[in-house]
C-alpha cells in the first residue's frame, strides 16, 4: 500500500524478474510499462495476474526484459550526478529542478 521506490523490487528486475506490484502511484511512477499491475486488496486479480505470466511466455519475455532495462537505468552513478546537480543548484541559491531537469544538467 505505501512504497517509495523498493530495493527488493529492484533487486528482483534486476534479477530478471517479470514485476507484479500493488497499484500504487510510487510504484507505478517507477515502473509503468514495465510491470502487471494490480490493485493491492484484490487476491483473485493477483492470481489472475500471476497465472497470466506463468502461462503466457511473450508475455513473461515483454516485462522481464521491460523491467530490467528500466532497473539498469537506476545506477549509482546516474543518483549521485543527479544529487550534485541538485546541490549546485542549492548553493547558486537557485530553487532545485524537477528529475528531468536535472538529468539534463549533470
Amino acid at each position: 500500500r505505501y512504497e517509495p521506490f523498493g530495493l527488493g523490487i529492484l533487486e528482483a528486475a534486476l534479477s530478471g524478474c517479470v514485476l507484479v506490484l500493488a497499484d500504487i502511484p510510487s510504484l507505478r511512477e517507477t515502473w509503468a510499462g514495465c510491470a502487471v499491475f494490480v490493485p493491492p486488496d484484490d487476491e483473485s486479480a493477483w492470481s489472475a495476474a500471476l497465472n497470466d505470466i506463468i502461462k503466457d511466455d511473450a508475455l513473461r519475455n515483454t516485462y522481464w526484459q521491460r523491467s530490467l532495462l528500466r532497473a539498469q537505468t537506476f545506477t549509482p552513478e546516474l543518483m549521485a550526478q543527479r544529487y550534485f546537480a541538485a546541490y549546485r543548484y542549492l548553493l547558486a541559491g537557485a530553487a532545485v529542478p524537477n528529475s528531468r531537469e536535472t538529468a539534463l544538467v549533470a
